[in-house]
């Protein structure tokens, strides 16, 4: 048996007044939650682009096609490296949600490559890997699905812009893993590119990620800027996290304001519900209940309608955010991630505001309550 004043009570005999304020609710969390997991599929995009950055330490020449030999040097003496790998590479350019951003091609040594491939998690899925001195290249299966190519398709050419290479590579093996690689062989860059700059990845002796982030900040430390550029994950981050900011900024003044009319128009609702109901609360005040107990069941019901509410919209986000991934990005090779957790916290001040603008506006109907009148007016 159901306790008479249960706040459920209310929803279960009055669906069609209930309904349309969780509907709002269903709305605003995904609105907010789509638009949020749509920006930060930007955080996502860029860190499977560059996320083999977490696992090396890049390093560049400046103003120069080689590095110093004596910057190297330094670098070889540290006692936090492991491998020292030499790299000649191409580039192609994959199209994101926010435009076009440039992946390498890396032109490594089949030692090196193996190790390259170990220390980030991929593995070869179809195909081979590029034979040594061969124009061929093998780049991860959502880049492939991302340019529109398979296997035996031209991936570089001399008369592409975004894909550039000086004689036709072929696309020979597909990747498989949680961070984008392309990789070809040095053999081949070195041969027909002499005149592009090569570069240095660096491995710490272990593929601990502490161990490698020791190295970043070794690596750092000792090269002259002025002659080479380091490579780091932390970089990265900082650079993603300063880029964003003035959008992450946006985004968070267009959630308060949607937080705040959402509310608002929920606080409307509460208040039209407990007009139509003020016979129900009148009786009763008049056989003996507080108003602080009928507000506690306001609140109650108004708490239990957002809970639902929440929940539903999550549930909706998610079934239409993997729809659109499935049907639309996935095929295009976009990254999209329907389960983010940082999204659906951004909803979480949707029902907390919902319930306590409720809270307010119904707690001041009840400090001016008058029972009796009311009553008296249905008598």
């Amino acid at each position: 048996m159901n306790f008479p004043l249960s706040p459920n009570l209310y929803f279960r005999r009055n669906l069609g007044k209930t309904l349309p304020m969780a509907f709002v609710i269903v709305l605003a969390v995904t609105l907010v939650s789509s638009v949020v997991t749509i920006v930060q599929s930007i955080d996502l995009t860029v860190y499977t682009l560059y996320g083999y950055n977490r696992y090396l330490t890049g390093i560049t020449p400046r103003n120069a096609l080689r590095i110093d030999p004596s910057e190297i040097d330094k670098v070889r003496a540290l006692p936090e490296l492991g491998v020292l790998c030499p790299t000649h590479s191409y580039q192609t350019m994959v199209k994101t949600i926010f435009g076009k951003m440039v992946l390498p091609i890396f032109g490594v040594d089949p030692a090196n490559r193996d190790l390259l491939l170990q220390r980030c998690g991929i593995r070869i899925a179809k195909g081979h890997l590029p034979g040594e001195g061969e124009a061929e290249a093998a780049i991860s299966d959502d880049v492939a699905r991302n340019l529109g190519i398979h296997l035996g398709d031209i991936l570089c050419q001399p008369s592409s812009e975004d894909s550039y290479a000086p004689i036709p590579i072929r696309l020979v093996g597909i990747l498989h893993g949680p961070v984008w690689l392309g990789l070809t062989s040095k053999a081949l860059v070195d041969t027909y590119s002499p005149l592009t700059f090569e570069g240095f990845l660096a491995f710490a002796p272990t593929a601990r990620q502490s161990d490698q982030r020791k190295l970043d900040a070794a690596v750092d430390r000792v090269v002259d800027k002025a002659k080479a550029r380091v490579w780091k994950f932390a970089g990265l981050v900082r650079e993603i996290r300063s880029a964003l900011s003035n959008l992450y900024l946006i985004l968070n003044i267009v959630v308060a304001i949607i937080v705040f009319a959402i509310s608002f128009v929920s606080g409307l609702l509460s208040n039209i519900y407990f007009t139509q109901r003020l016979p129900e609360i009148a009786t009763l005040s008049a056989i003996g209940y507080s108003r602080g107990f009928l507000l506690r069941r306001a609140l109650s019901e108004t708490a239990l309608l957002c809970v639902f509410g929440w929940g539903l919209g999550g549930v909706f986000t998610i079934a239409l955010l993997t729809t659109i991934r499935a049907a639309i990005l996935t095929p295009r090779g976009l990254l999209l991630d329907p389960f983010d957790m940082r999204a659906f916290a951004f909803t979480l001040p949707l029902p907390i505001t919902i319930t306590l603008f409720a809270l307010v506006t119904i707690g001041l109907r009840l400090a001016a309550f008058d029972p009796v009148s009311i009553i008296e007016r249905r008598g």
